[in-house]
Order: C-alpha cells, then sequence, then structure tokens
C-alpha cells in the first residue's frame, strides 16, 4: 500500500491556491491551505513535523507573518521535508538569480514562477545554481 503524501498550501490567493490545489491532487497529495504565515505554523505545530511531505508556500502574502518568515520557524521547530515557494511579488529572472544565494539557508527545493501556474503549465526550477527548470518532478 501506497503512502499518503500530505502538502501544506500556504497562499492568500485564492485563484492561484486551486490552481496549485488541482496540479497536486492529480498527484494524489492531501492539501491542507494555510491564507498565511501564522496559520500555516500553527498548522504545522498541530502535526508531526513528518506529516507534510512539502510545504508550498508564496513568500509575498500580505500579512504580519509572510513566507519567509514562516518558512524560517518551520525549519527552526525542526521540519526537514521540500519546500517549494511559488512566486509572486518578484521580477521573475532577478528571481532565479537570487534565489540560490538567499533562499539556500532555508534549504528551499524548488521556485514556481506564478505565471507558469496562470497558464496551468506549471514548471519547477530549482534553488541551485546553474539549474534548469524542470516540467516535471517526482515529488
Amino acid at each position: 500500500m501506497q503512502k499518503e503524501k500530505h502538502l501544506l498550501l500556504v497562499d492568500d490567493n485564492d485563484k492561484y491556491a486551486k490552481i496549485l490545489t488541482e496540479y497536486f491532487q492529480k498527484k494524489s497529495y492531501i492539501i491542507d491551505r494555510a491564507y498565511d504565515g501564522k496559520e500555516a505554523l500553527e498548522i504545522l505545530q498541530s502535526k508531526d513535523l513528518k506529516y507534510y511531505d512539502i510545504i508550498l508556500t508564496d513568500i509575498t502574502m500580505e500579512s504580519q507573518l509572510a513566507g519567509l518568515t514562516f518558512l524560517k520557524k518551520a525549519r527552526q521547530i525542526g521540519y526537514k521535508g521540500k519546500i517549494i515557494i511559488a512566486s509572486t511579488g518578484f521580477n521573475y529572472s532577478i528571481a532565479m538569480f537570487l534565489a540560490p544565494l538567499f533562499l539556500n539557508h532555508l534549504k528551499v527545493d524548488y521556485l514556481i514562477p506564478k505565471t507558469s501556474v496562470l497558464k496551468n503549465q506549471i514548471e519547477f526550477y530549482p534553488c541551485k545554481f546553474l539549474a534548469n527548470k524542470e516540467k516535471e518532478i517526482v515529488l
């Protein structure tokens, strides 16, 4: 029997959240959603730290506890799973250049440009230097 896969989706935008939820449900993920980093941290702390295989978060949410702060706190409390960031507020080419520099300490695995989400053609960019995009990843 295959292990259930769980994903914590953190996004305050219903449109993006709906598209991402549909995408990952097709990949057999069970999705829990938080609307901001504060709610996400509460959900994460209410579960075993190994419960979520993936955290997928927007980093530009308008809240007291936005995406990057949430990720920092998640890593501090011991979350070791995969992290994917869906970026909205940054110029894409700049974000891809800066991601390996600024997201490395958070151990972010992939960046998804929200433009690919809107087209419903989700692309994954590994957060490491000189990496090529991956249209499909094994999660």
